[in-house]
């Protein structure tokens, strides 16, 4: 058996699986209940606090021993001669931890808002996301972690293109992704509540045993999201050159 098959027949079915399940069932409460609040225009920081209250306060009913934290400092400590600093600081968004099971389990989830621009695509996958388990310091020896996308447009409008460009040559590249055949997302997501999963290569200082990360997409939207409305091109006789009146003038000269 390999290590990430270790890995899998140790954790899912487990806490990892409760914990993700959980996460998920607790924004559709949210937005369900509280939608004043828990809104699509709501801070970041704002949604992630609420949402692990909600967690914390769920964890009996959820058959969960370990423990939910928001804004978990990290950093690294450097030492120099006879000074020492805090360098790399950073705060997870959402963290459940448990030493219940054997390997402790330090799930840490990433929460970014998506929508149809490359942009916010970019702050997805970029040093801000996807690349904290990658080349970063999130997760460190851990074997799978979450992305969560925040989607404030209709899934269809941010989640396909999403997808599509970690399938690229390009993200290939720059994510150090693991392919499965023709594909770089894996669907579907060993998690039932995530939509597809990716794997990643990391150094061997910041791996597991077996050299990789899964990293697992969710995808946490809104009620009644409308599809994006694209204004139409100009119709083709718009699009037609027009005469200039410089040429107009010349003709009517000749």
């Amino acid at each position: 058996m390999t290590p990430t098959n270790v890995w899998q027949k140790a954790f899912l079915g487990g806490q990892s699986t409760r914990a993700v399940d959980a996460l998920h069932s607790a924004w559709q409460d949210l937005v369900t209940f509280s939608p004043e609040t828990f809104c699509s225009t709501a801070k970041e920081p704002v949604l992630t606090e609420i949402l692990c209250e909600q967690l914390a306060a769920n964890r009996a009913s959820d058959r969960l021993t370990g423990m939910w934290s928001y804004e978990v400092r990290q950093g690294r400590l450097v030492r120099s001669g006879k000074r020492a600093a805090v360098v790399d600081r950073k705060r997870t968004d959402i963290r459940y931890f448990t030493d219940s099971e054997s390997p402790a389990l330090d799930l840490i989830f990433e929460f970014k808002r998506i929508d149809h621009r490359a942009s916010r695509r970019k702050y997805y996958t970029g040093e801000e996301g996807i690349m904290r388990f990658v080349t970063g310091d999130y997760s460190v020896g851990q074997p799978v972690a979450l992305m969560v996308g925040i989607l404030t447009v209709h899934h269809d409008d941010c989640v396909p293109p999403l997808e599509k460009w970690l399938n690229s040559p390009d993200a290939k590249t720059e994510l150090q992704i693991e392919p499965a055949g023709s594909r770089h997302a894996r669907r579907p997501s060993m998690f039932t509540t995530a939509a597809f999963d990716t794997v990643h290569s990391r150094v061997p200082a910041k791996a597991p045993a077996h050299g990789t990360i899964v990293v697992a997409h969710m995808f946490l939207g809104f009620p009644a999201v409308p599809r994006r409305v694209v204004s139409k091109r100009a119709s083709k006789s718009d699009a037609r050159p027009r005469n200039r009146k410089v040429a107009s003038s010349a003709n009517s000269g000749s």
